[in-house]
């Protein structure tokens, strides 16, 4: 399961973005997507992935760090 377009699919459709927006370097801000949503679109990583993002990691700004930090936990959890 690819991470990037996994959770380009988790932004597009919750919060009714076109794909071509979503790229690796689009913020949070610029997408206009704060940040209780972020915690949404980790929440929702979360279940796709069968992982668990502590709170003290979601220190993110861009689309990029949201994947770097995904696929850093899933390695490490196994998933």
């Amino acid at each position: 399961m690819d991470t990037f377009e996994t959770l380009r699919e988790i932004i597009a459709t919750k919060f009714d973005k076109p794909l071509n927006e979503i790229t690796l370097d689009a913020t949070f801000e610029s997408l206009e997507i704060d940040s209780l949503d972020t915690f949404d679109i980790i929440f929702d990583a979360e279940e796709k992935f069968g992982i668990k993002v502590p709170n003290d990691e979601v220190d993110i700004k861009t689309v990029s760090d949201v994947v770097a930090l995904l696929d850093r936990l899933r390695a490490a959890q196994g998933k």
